[in-house]
């Protein structure tokens, strides 16, 4: 009888781990022999890598207020973050002078130029400008527009700040969970035996390399944003500045009213003669062809006129000749009367 039930027990226990070993999954097996490692090397477990997940924000993640708190903690220890663009127009009388200026100054502050374009013509006295895009090192800006506002009439500037602290500290803890989870699939890796799973856990890096490549991507872009600010710097090529105070009294007003109407009087009779002068062949040729149009013209005029008086002439003759012979009988017959 006691035989009977150990038989009894003992096949009972082997049903029950055979069905537990039917329902745990591929991973599971492995941390199960991670597990059963040693205790000098302990491999981490696939369950914990799966809920190291990447940190999102309170509510989309289901923070309770102590992990929010944390996060914000992390937010303050780290260093600000802000990207900053300034937006700048500029006259200047001396346009070459200070082109170079600003070239020399860029190179000097060890920063460079993302993009430039010139327009104009000194030669053709066509007023020249140039649209430009400097980077600086966000810590030699200040004395970058220093520069710029005192070797030029600065007539338009803005400048804007972006926090993007938040952005950098979550990417920053997007990168870290996806290089644990990807050091602990290649653990699982060397230790894997069966194709099926070699093939499903390379799926995974795959998936995770290119979510890190992403991420780091985006982070240099913020670095480079960060570290370097950005002038957005419109230069004029101008023979008179433009007066851009903001106060003026009464009379300094009229000054002011009165020295930009003579100077655009002088800039349009200046304007009016160049154009005369650059076009005085055209001009003499249409004179020279409306002189013979007009002798052309008196030439038919007098041809015209003059074949109309002598035919004026002529029935003025035919008309006298006619009423002569008309009354000359009546004057005879008065004679003999």
């Amino acid at each position: 009888m006691k035989k009977k039930l150990c038989v009894v027990f003992l096949t009972a226990m082997m049903a029950l781990s055979l069905s537990g070993c039917g329902s745990s999954s591929k991973y599971s097996e492995m941390a199960a022999a991670d597990m059963a490692m040693p205790e000098e090397a302990p491999a981490p477990e696939f369950e914990v890598t799966e809920e190291a997940a990447i940190e999102e924000s309170p509510a989309e993640n289901g923070m309770t207020d102590a992990g929010a708190g944390e996060a914000n903690a992390q937010v303050t220890q780290t260093t600000e973050k802000i990207i900053y663009t300034y937006n700048y127009s500029v006259e200047t009388k001396q346009f070459d002078t200070f082109m170079q200026a600003v070239l020399n100054r860029i190179s000097e502050y060890g920063g460079y130029l993302q993009n430039s374009e010139t327009n104009g013509n000194a030669e053709m006295n066509i007023s020249r400008y140039a649209n430009l895009v400097i980077r600086i090192p966000a810590e030699r800006m200040h004395d970058f527009l220093n520069m710029v506002e005192e070797n030029s009439n600065v007539t338009y500037s803005r400048s804007s700040t972006e926090n993007v602290t938040l952005n950098y500290v979550d990417m920053q803890s997007h990168i870290k969970a996806l290089k644990t989870e990807q050091e602990t699939l290649m653990g699982i890796l060397e230790r894997a035996t069966k194709l099926e799973d070699i093939i499903t856990i390379q799926n995974q890096l795959t998936n995770i390399r290119y979510e890190l490549e992403s991420y780091e991507s985006q982070l240099r872009v913020f670095d480079n944003r960060i570290n370097y600010s950005t002038l957005y710097l419109d230069i004029n090529e101008v023979e008179r500045e433009t007066n851009v105070a903001t106060e003026m009294s009464y009379g300094e007003e009229i000054a002011q009213g009165l020295s930009d109407t003579f100077y655009d009087l002088g800039q349009g009779l200046r304007s009016f003669s160049i154009w005369f002068v650059v076009n005085l062949p055209y001009i003499l040729l249409w004179i020279v062809i409306i002189v013979v149009l007009v002798f052309i013209a008196r030439a038919v005029f007098r041809r015209m006129y003059g074949e109309e008086k002598r035919e004026k002439k002529k029935h003025g003759r035919k008309n006298k000749s006619g009423v002569s012979g008309t009354e000359e009988p009546k004057n005879d017959q008065e004679h003999d009367a």
